[in-house]
């Protein structure tokens, strides 16, 4: 039998002719249009509208400041808002609705008004921006425009500037079928909101 030695530039131009069918192969993730991959995810968590979460909940102001436990439930156009421990008021509830807003303390004091804001502001001194926490949440700008959005290489919300708040989102995890965050920090002059969430529940039964 005959054998055909490969003599020196025999292999050399193997070799070259390797090297450059490897450097033909394109091996770089596809580019992901990040506007385009937020808007999908803010439409389809925009449809659903049972959601809620457990976690901690930490306020400062400066000067004082306290943490707690926070459990929050949307259903539709209702949230129920319950805090154990939070601004130093042991356990206290919000529910909110399309007639207003109502604040219920352990004691048993109870006052309403039209908007969760100003509730929030004259009860308790602090501007917790609670319409704009609901979306914030979610890792969404609020309704009303935004200052700045900057989104990460998948089109997650990982900073935002909106009505003088600074608001980073440290992490997402998709546990509910969706990216959600589990770390916000929100800052307001010497104000600060920072959220731990502990768990998503997450209805996505009303979805395609």
């Amino acid at each position: 039998m005959k054998r055909t030695v490969l003599t020196s530039p025999n292999w050399l131009l193997l070799l070259l002719v390797v090297l450059t069918s490897c450097s033909s192969v394109d091996f770089r993730k596809p580019v992901i249009d990040k506007q385009a991959a937020y808007r999908d995810r803010a439409d389809k968590l925009i449809e659903v509208t049972a959601w809620g979460f457990v976690g901690k909940i930490s306020l400062d102001d400066g000067e004082q400041g306290g943490s707690g436990r926070l459990h929050w439930d949307v259903a539709q156009q209702n949230s129920v808002l319950d805090f154990h421990g939070a601004m130093g008021r042991g356990a206290w509830r919000l529910e909110i609705g399309p007639e207003g807003a109502l604040l219920r303390e352990a004691n048993g004091f109870e006052q309403t008004a039209e908007g969760v804001n100003a509730l929030i502001q004259d009860r308790m001194g602090w501007p917790i921006p609670v319409d704009a926490l609901q979306w914030w949440v979610r890792g969404l700008a609020a309704p009303g425009g935004s200052d700045m959005e900057e989104l990460d290489s998948e089109g997650l919300l990982v900073h935002l500037e909106q009505f003088g708040w600074n608001v980073d989102f440290n992490r997402y995890n998709t546990d509910a079928g969706l990216a959600l965050p589990v770390r916000l920090d929100a800052r307001r002059d010497n104000y600060r909101v920072k959220l731990a969430i502990g768990s998503w529940l997450v209805d996505t039964g009303n979805r395609e």
